[in-house]
């Protein structure tokens, strides 16, 4: 199974099977979907972009233990570190065109992307974005006036999403699963660079204590096929 498949299955909206299609039109030389998965990720990471140039990723972090709702993340793979960037999906259709419109040269292609991911006419962007310089200025925006990502609340730097832990290593992550803290377990083990043989062997025994567990084996089987 791969990504894609498990979002059309576990009830994803339309729009974010598309995004992780490639059917989104983003500027030239920047992102890329389907996401590589040759650089390799953690499993709370579902890709839907991939970006050779960090390297990493854009996706949603989805948490199997502890309620906690989808947000959306970059993932940095040199550095093993997440920064939380939207908690909806309309959150991250405004950061991802604000993020092009920095970075990318071709106010053309920013436009179409914007419309193909169903932000905002493309001649509408700047005006939209017209009071804000840094990404901290996005929470002017009135679809970030609630539930503000660290990214824009905290700063860039500080832009670790929450569940993000202290890393450890795998005797750690064994103990709490011992002693039922599954929710914690999970968070260290994404937390944490551990080798691919035991993050699989560690998945396998949280399989057994994940409410939805044909959804956790449909995870597993994604992850195992994309970090051979």
């Amino acid at each position: 199974m791969g990504y894609i498949e498990f979002l059309s299955k576990h009830g994803y909206s339309h729009e974010i099977v598309n995004i992780a299609k490639g059917l989104v039109e983003v500027p030239k030389h920047s992102i890329h979907a389907p996401a590589d998965p040759i650089y390799g990720f953690p499993p709370v990471l579902i890709p839907l972009w991939s970006d050779p140039d960090w390297p990493g990723y854009i996706g949603i972090a989805k948490d199997w233990f502890g309620g906690r709702r989808d947000t959306f993340v970059q993932f940095f793979v040199e550095d093993f570190f997440f920064v939380e960037i939207a908690r909806s999906l309309e959150q991250l259709k405004a950061w991802m065109v604000f993020d092009f419109l920095c970075n990318v040269p071709a106010p053309d292609e920013v436009g179409r992307f914007s419309e193909s991911i169903g932000f905002c006419a493309a001649d509408d962007v700047e005006n939209i974005f017209s009071d804000c310089e840094v990404v901290s200025d996005l929470a002017k925006l009135n679809i970030f006036k609630k539930d503000l990502p660290p990214v824009i609340g905290k700063g860039e730097e500080f832009g670790a999403p929450e569940w993000l832990m202290e890393t450890s290593g795998v005797a750690e992550i064994r103990g709490l699963i011992s002693a039922s803290q599954y929710e914690r377990a999970w968070n260290q083990l994404n937390s944490t660079v551990i080798s691919k043989p035991e993050v699989a062997d560690i998945l396998d025994t949280l399989s057994l204590h994940v409410t939805e567990k044909d959804a956790f084996k449909d995870l597993i089987a994604c992850w195992s096929a994309s970090n051979l």
